[in-house]
């Protein structure tokens, strides 16, 4: 199962990898390692089929 996905910063458009551990689901918040901007990390799926998305958290969505 991977737990580590390539994610791409909203902001200054960096591929970042992030990890999520394996019972995660919902949404949380993470800075970007690179411009430290807010994401919303949004995880869905189970399994092997977990899907991540990030998308701007500072309002602005």
């Amino acid at each position: 199962m991977a737990d580590e996905f390539l994610v791409t910063c909203p902001y200054c458009g960096e591929q970042v990898e992030i990890y999520v551990e394996p019972d995660v689901r919902g949404s949380f918040v993470q800075d970007c390692e690179v411009c430290c901007n807010p994401w919303r990390v949004r995880i869905s799926g189970r399994g092997d089929a977990r899907v991540v998305d990030v998308k701007r958290a500072d309002g602005s969505e």
